[in-house]
């Protein structure tokens, strides 16, 4: 049973059943949608605006997180079609000297398009990144050595992340823990999966607060993983149709009353990792926008004001650094760490 196969019409006829089903089971879900051009556009900028990387860049605008998706969001503005794609070439490069050769066109790209930014403000940032990065290519971690982990750069890796985060949260809201996972099978990114729960799974369940926010690398401990042909399994038939019609739903298209009513099961016995532009914009601004509209104190007001200035020279200094010694910012931070016991 698969959606696309189904079509909207054979669906209809046995959406009822499928909705006793799913009341039947109790059945509750987490659906993570990843949109391709906001995929690329937050690929883009963590690969080339990395402040420990990019010296070019203040440590604020790339690690404050409302500024790092403002940032983000400006960029899209630059990226035309052909430029993404030999971003998109770039980063899943095998060779490295191409790598950095297809990073230098890249940002040259971006820099002629860098007047359609309506803000000296973000022109000068986003600009001055770019020059950097287009000007030492060597410093900018673009290539990757192992097939592998160049496959975490596709969709289908990053919404998997996301479902295992959700399976999490869905998990601590229910006070269980997640025994087994069932997906469906993947010939080309099976091991991929595999080592990603892995990782997931067995990660240190420690927080780290940084810049403002609080992460924890762990998610579904102690469960296990497995792949399945989707005829050996009802479960992964029953999500193919809902994802489908998920699909439907977010292109705008009409569904008749049987699958609306399936949506309207999911939507109100579920959740959802929205990955894409819109998606995005709404958790921005219902997170971020009393700070954004409501009133500055002078007081903070001056200490914000003196913290861009510190972080202004901070950079400026970094990009000078490098000339000295050739270290991006973030190995210079190691090696100050490794040798001030020496020091002291």
């Amino acid at each position: 049973m698969h959606g696309k196969e189904l079509g909207v019409h054979r669906i209809e006829r046995i959406a009822g059943d499928l909705l006793a089903l799913l009341k039947a089971a109790n059945a509750t879900f987490f659906v993570s949608r990843v949109e391709k051009k906001y995929l690329l556009v937050t690929k883009m900028f963590d690969s080339i605006f990395d402040s420990g990387e990019n010296a070019g860049i203040s440590w604020h605008h790339y690690n404050v997180r409302p500024l790092r998706l403002l940032l983000t969001f400006k960029l899209s503005y630059l990226i035309e079609e052909t430029t993404a794609r030999a971003f998109w070439k770039c980063i899943l490069e095998p060779k490295e000297t191409r790598a950095r050769e297809g990073l230098v066109e890249v940002c040259n790209d971006l820099l002629e398009n860098i007047t359609f930014l309506p803000d000296e403000g973000s022109r000068k940032v986003l600009g001055g990144a770019l020059e950097w990065a287009r000007d030492h290519p060597e410093a900018i971690q673009i290539h990757v050595d192992r097939k592998i982990a160049r496959q975490g750069h596709f969709p289908n890796l990053v919404a998997f992340t996301n479902l295992l985060r959700g399976l999490e949260e869905l998990a601590k809201r229910f006070k269980r823990s997640v025994a087994r996972i069932t997906h469906d099978q993947q010939s080309e990114f099976e091991t991929t999966l595999k080592m990603y729960h892995d990782i997931l799974s067995t990660a240190s369940d420690e927080e780290i607060r940084w810049a403002g926010e609080t992460y924890s690398f762990q998610a579904v401990k102690g469960s296990t993983f497995e792949t399945k042909e989707d005829n050996l399994s009802a479960g992964i038939q029953v999500a193919d149709v809902i994802l489908w019609l998920y699909y439907q739903h977010h292109k705008g298209k009409p569904l008749p009353p049987g699958c609306s009513a399936l949506l309207q099961y999911v939507f109100s016995n579920g959740w959802e990792a929205d990955f894409s532009f819109a998606g995005v914009e709404a958790s921005y601004l219902q997170q971020y926008r009393p700070m954004l509209e409501g009133p500055i104190a002078p007081e903070v007001l001056q200490r914000g004001q003196e913290l861009v200035r510190q972080f202004e020279q901070a950079r400026l200094s970094s990009m000078a650094q490098y000339e000295a010694d050739g270290l991006p910012p973030f190995m210079r931070e190691r090696n100050s760490l490794i040798q001030s016991p020496e020091k002291s």
